[in-house]
């Protein structure tokens, strides 16, 4: 049996991740109403309704575990930046393509973070005895991981389309 300390964290970071997901669901929408590719409107809106699948598996896991689920939404909002560097970021959000560049380069980095997170909490599970949830904290963490490298992967044509290349460049 575990210590109500154990569980009870257990059960917090699982309420830190369902915050997370809850927020990322209208994020989600948002860029993809944002975007003007066709193919990462879909791949975004796929990745929306695996998000609402995420956010339900954590909900289910923390019922079980006999904890209170969370209603409250973590904020998403773009890289901190230093001083100088946001003043830069100011100027530069005036700018659409400059804007959605900043904010593809901020959804690889939370993706990647969300692959990190579902890692941390497969191993958590299974130092704590919950060998069911480590395969479905894997099958996440390869969700987010697969969306990371579809948006780095498209990361040239981002960059081609705020920046298209200059004659002497090409």
């Amino acid at each position: 049996m575990l210590a109500t300390n154990e569980s009870e964290r257990y059960i917090l970071h699982l309420n830190s991740a369902l915050a997370m997901e809850s927020a990322l669901v209208d994020h989600l929408d948002e860029r993809a109403d944002a975007v003007t590719d066709t193919r990462a409107r879909q791949r975004i809106l796929q990745h929306r309704d695996e998000t609402l699948q995420h956010r339900a598996t954590v909900k289910d896991i923390i019922v079980e575990l006999n904890g209170d689920p969370t209603f409250t939404k973590a904020v998403v909002q773009s890289p901190v930046t230093p001083d100088f560097v946001g003043r830069v970021m100011t100027g530069l959000e005036s700018e659409n393509e400059d804007r959605q560049l900043r904010e593809d380069l901020a959804d690889f980095a939370l993706e990647n973070y969300e692959a990190a997170l579902y890692s941390s909490l497969a191993l958590i599970a299974r130092n704590l005895g919950y060998p069911e949830h480590v395969a479905k904290f894997e099958a996440i963490r390869n969700q987010e991981q697969d969306m990371a490298d579809f948006i780095e992967s498209n990361q040239p044509a981002m960059v081609r389309q705020a920046f298209p290349p200059l004659p002497q460049a090409a």
